[in-house]
């Protein structure tokens, strides 16, 4: 595998690992073809009640890589498809958001097919609402009563977390910074980043901070990181981070 400059320090960590279990897979000499396709909103959720997911308002893309009859998810702005092999992938300079999440749904496909990962695929119809109807108890049972600082704007679990915990949420959406949705205040991801981290006693992120390369920031914090979503599936289960995805689905 290439040294990359432009990889991040948790990008890095992840593609080591993502390497050793591409060895102990043997894939990497394979042709192992990976393909990444934009899904439809309507593929992706199916029939939800919610309309303000970021996901059905077209701002992102779920892409969906195949790997063997694995399946791995990212969001994403980017679109577009990509064939080659896991080799191929590895080698990715991860210049931009696009390669960055052929690597993400890559990595996660890989988890699937190892094991590591098997709820790959994001939830649809009434999950995400019953996903939302856990969140309170989840870090109820796990933090107790935590100051949480929320990256990335997920109207479901940000309108359930409000009420019981200190709630702040950022987000790096023109659209969303500055505005109360749902009784929820929506600040700005690029302003005041240091002291919304010194003043949080845990950190909820959205998995695409992975693929804007935003993560490392979060990532070196010294605070509790936990995951949403199914971009983080494989990151998280090969970097032993907790990741809250309690509807996901089996990616094969």
């Amino acid at each position: 595998m290439k040294e990359q400059s432009t990889r991040s320090f948790f990008f890095e960590n992840l593609r080591q690992e993502l390497d050793r279990l591409a060895d102990e897979l043997q894939l990497k000499k394979t042709q192992v073809s990976v393909r990444a396709s934009a899904l439809s909103p309507e593929d992706a959720l199916g029939s939800t009640k919610r309309k303000d997911f970021v996901l059905l308002q077209g701002k992102e893309r779920l892409l969906q890589a195949d790997i063997l009859g694995c399946k791995g998810q990212a969001f994403t702005s980017a679109q577009g498809d990509f064939d080659g092999t896991l080799e191929d992938v590895l080698d990715m300079q991860l210049d931009d958001d696009f390669q960055r999440a052929v690597s993400v749904a890559s990595l996660n496909a890989v988890a699937c097919c190892a094991g590591k990962a098997t709820n790959t695929i994001h939830c649809r119809d009434k999950g995400p609402e019953l996903c939302a109807r856990q969140v309170v108890g989840y870090f109820k049972e796990n933090f107790g009563q935590p100051n949480i600082l929320m990256i990335g704007y997920q109207p479901a679990l940000a309108e359930a977390l409000n009420p019981a915990f200190n709630l702040v949420v950022l987000d790096l959406d023109p659209a969303n910074i500055g505005k109360t949705k749902n009784g929820v205040l929506i600040n700005d991801g690029a302003a005041d980043l240091s002291e919304r981290l010194a003043a949080c006693d845990v950190i909820f992120a959205t998995g695409s901070i992975i693929c804007n390369n935003t993560v490392d920031v979060f990532y070196r914090s010294g605070k509790p990181l936990i995951f949403y979503g199914s971009t983080a599936a494989g990151a998280a289960a090969l970097l032993d981070l907790p990741r809250y995805c309690p509807e996901s689905t089996a990616g094969k």
